[in-house]
């Protein structure tokens, strides 16, 4: 038990004392510039370091040097884990100095459940960072919450937090994983959830599970709160304290058991639902989140579906399914991720739900039944949730049901049931306990229309190779891939799938090719194709066995293609990266513009056809809701890129008013010009609308080479009035119904500054505005380009199957 710090040291010396050490280590600068930014509380991290310190020099420099790399925080309202996820402890520069040096968007970005660095009026000093701000300026004990920290009780202060960190280090812990057998197991009230939460190894995991858990409980306009209360599973010798701290704070009771190594975490889990008042209980791992559906839907389907116990479809972090249950191979005993890998629109999902014969975390049962189950002989951790699952069904009499309307999600991260210390002994354990699986796997397979064929080998028999063990290729029943074209189809419903550079993260919906590339399939899936979209990091995914086209989207990264697909590219952007041995990979080839298409195909010798960029009229069409913010002001959406584009500067030099939309835009313009930091593309077409002008340009090589951009389609699909670089190609666009003076358009800052010194009116009427808008949404939109390319697969697949 940690002794609390004595001695003279205050948060608030912090920012009185900020002299350097006597003697400057490899780390002084560093140091200094922490103490002089006043983010650093020296009562939060003696409380973390078990000791106290001299003076804040003392403090800062045993963050610098090794505090930091062993994971703890400087300030209530800093976790280095959370700024900057995957490199907080590796990075040579700490990450609190990094966040006070501003680069790359490092004030947008959250630093602690307990801040939100979004000014409630709007406003940011572009010369401090938010945290130095309220520290310094603000009423620091007033704290704004993050958008995830709603499951803190209002009114928190930073005292508060001082003395949750005190009473987690003085306060013995209550061993109730050891103590549980010792009474009765707890009533129950009716309509509580217990939630139990695995996997609690550090501060982020006890974060994230709170912050997972408060969306989906939370109160709204057609729901009332969803009561619960939650029971962190924390590993003995990995104690939190952080976020143990914090969860004394959560606006629901919230307890700790303890994870006895030796007895493992399904004992933890056990004494956990003795001890719980829940009348329902939710089991899942701090790696578990919730995408759709909220904690009433998942009481509802209980109820409704008759079942024992409902289990979520579970995506991984690439956005592919997880599992959907598992089910058992024929004649096989180790149970295996049901549709694992698969792309989760590529599936037909039965509704509501559906019946497997187990499944793993996160599950939702009654707490009687779970009680019971529990009591069901030894098992060791692994599978220990499938096995949970099984004894509750089989304990009620009632199947497991998979709803895919409730979607979760699980991190890369592992989950404590996944593997183990000792898999013989606990491979032992499950055979043991399910001498015969439960039955429905075939009758899971044939509802499904499925023949998977199972590689690998048993578990038990190679327990220390559990990449070996038994997995699945989810084959349809008729032998051909999942969603492949019969024949006697008109046209064929193919299975495209289309790969693009955006990542696999919340942030792709930034992305230009994210929403690019979803418009186009909703296009093919107009025209009866089946379509899914794969992130990068989908590139090279396992499931691609069932694919029948794969259409690249050429942006920043080639990729890599699956054998015995018809393959396409379509060069929409970056044409310099593009290599001829790239394109001659591909069956056939695409680029958004005539110059470049006509180009490589004589110099490479192969057909390039080209295909410009589109919209969607869906979603780009004439909206005459105004925003306000933007009316009368030349607008612009877009990141900075780290630069000073041209097109932004320039037009701020001429002294137009200015509305700019993107991240990184502070070190390059007034405080003024910069309106957000993101519109969301469902009501983008409004703004391109309102606006005075709607700027636009082009990446360098694209501009040089006729790739027109597809903002350029969509300003004009909305009625927006364009005024965009020089580009070859932009009047051949509109040819047809160009206003009298084309295209407004600029090759130099004296170009721009002369166009935004006449009113837009001058260049676009609204009969023309109209007339382009028409055009445009019926000539270039996705279902266009959807047609042109799928003529073209089936003609050439048609040839290709000539003579096989």
């Amino acid at each position: 038990m940690v002794q609390p710090p004595e001695g003279p040291a205050t948060s608030s010396e912090v920012e009185q004392d900020s002299a350097a050490p006597e003697e400057e280590s490899p780390a002084g600068t560093d140091a200094e510039r922490i103490l002089a930014s006043g983010v650093f509380d020296v009562e939060w991290y003696q409380y973390q370091a078990g000791r106290t310190f001299a003076d804040p020099a003392e403090a800062v420099g045993d963050y610098v040097s090794e505090g930091r790399k062993a994971g703890r925080s400087p300030h209530p309202l800093f976790f280095p884990s959370r700024f900057d996820p995957r490199r907080w402890s590796r990075s040579e520069t700490d990450p609190l100095v990094t966040y006070l040096e501003g680069a790359s968007g490092a004030w947008e970005r959250s630093t602690s459940p307990l801040f939100d660095p979004a000014p409630a009026d709007g406003s940011r000093r572009p010369d401090r960072a938010p945290l130095e701000s309220l520290l310094q300026d603000g009423d620091p004990e007033t704290l704004p919450l993050a958008p995830d920290g709603g499951w803190l009780r209002a009114g928190v202060t930073l005292p508060d937090v001082r003395d949750a960190l005190r009473a987690q280090v003085t306060e013995p812990a209550d061993d109730a994983a050891a103590s549980w057998q010792d009474g009765p197991a707890v009533d129950t009230v009716p309509g509580l959830i217990s939630v139990v939460v695995t996997d609690c190894t550090s501060t982020s995991d006890v974060l994230a599970a709170l912050g997972a858990i408060d969306p989906v409980a939370r109160a709204t306009e057609s729901r009332p709160e969803q009561p619960v209360e939650v029971v962190l599973l924390v590993p003995g010798g990995r104690r939190p304290s952080v976020g143990l701290a914090l969860a004394r704070l959560a606006r629901w009771d919230v307890r700790v058991v303890p994870v006895r190594a030796r007895a493992g975490t399904i004992a933890a889990v056990t004494a956990a639902v003795h001890g719980s008042r829940g009348e329902h209980t939710l089991v899942l791992s701090a790696r578990n989140g919730f995408r759709e559906g909220t904690l009433a839907d998942w009481r509802a389907a209980l109820s409704e579906s008759g079942a024992a116990v409902v289990h979520p479809l579970v995506l991984n972090s690439r956005h592919l399914v997880r599992d959907a249950g598992i089910a058992y191979p024929p004649y096989g005993k180790d149970p295996v991720p049901f549709l694992g890998g698969m792309h989760p629109d590529s599936i037909d999902w039965p509704a509501p739900w559906f019946t497997v014969p187990g499944a793993p975390v996160p599950l939702l049962a009654r707490t009687e039944s779970v009680r019971a189950a529990l009591g069901e002989g030894r098992s060791g951790d692994l599978w220990a949730d499938v096995s949970l699952s099984q004894h509750v069904a089989a304990q009620e009499g009632r199947p497991v049901v998979v709803v895919p309307g409730l979607v979760g999600t699980q991190s890369s991260g592992t989950v404590v049931f996944d593997g183990s210390a000792q898999p013989e002994e606990d491979l032992l354990a499950f055979q043991k306990s399910w001498p015969r699986v439960p039955s429905g796997s075939a009758d899971l397979y044939r509802s499904f229309g499925l023949a998977p064929v199972f590689l690998g080998v048993s578990a038990l028999s190679a327990p220390e190779r559990q990449r070996s063990w038994t997995r699945a290729l989810w084959l349809p029943a008729d032998g051909s891939a999942p969603g492949r074209a019969q024949v006697v189809e008109a046209p064929p419903a193919l299975r495209w799938a289309i790969k693009t550079a955006a990542p696999s993260a919340d942030r792709a919906r930034q992305w230009g090719d994210f929403h690019f590339a979803n418009s186009l399939a909703d296009a093919l899936r107009s025209l009866g194709q089946r379509a899914v979209v794969d992130y990068r990091s989908n590139d090279a995914r396992f499931s691609s066995y069932a694919d029948d086209v794969v259409l690249t989207l050429r942006g920043l990264f080639a990729v890599t293609l699956p054998t015995n697909v018809t393959s396409v590219a379509w060069v929409i952007s970056h044409p310099d990266e593009v290599t001829a041995r790239e394109l001659g990979t591909y069956d056939l080839r695409y680029a958004a513009s005539h110059s470049w298409a006509r180009g490589v195909s004589s110099r490479w010798d192969l057909p390039v056809r080209p295909l410009l960029q589109c919209t969607d009229p869906n979603r780009f069409y004439i909206d005459d809701e105004p925003v306000p913010e933007v009316v009368g002001k030349a607008l612009f959406v877009g990141n900075s890129r780290g630069e000073a584009r041209p097109v932004v500067m320039h037009a701020a030099a001429s002294g137009t008013p200015l509305a700019v939309y993107g991240e990184q835009w502070e070190e390059f313009l007034p405080p003024e010009a910069v309106a957000g930091t993101y519109v969301p593309n469902e009501i983008l077409r409004r703004y391109y609308r309102s606006a005075a002008w709607a700027l636009n340009d082009h990446w360098g090589d694209m501009r040089d080479l006729g790739f027109v951009s597809n903002r350029v389609f969509d300003v004009l699909a909305s009625g927006g009035r364009l005024l965009t670089d020089e580009v070859e190609g932009l009047d051949e666009i509109t040819r047809t119904v160009l206003p009298e003076r084309g295209l407004a358009r600029f090759s130099s800052a004296e170009d721009l500054s002369a166009v935004l010194a006449e009113p837009s009116e001058a260049w676009y009427d609204e009969t023309s505005l109209r007339a382009l808008s028409d055009y445009v949404r019926k000539e270039h939109s996705f279902g266009a380009r959807a047609q042109i390319l799928l003529e073209d697969v089936l003609a050439h697949r048609a040839a290709a199957s000539v003579g096989t």
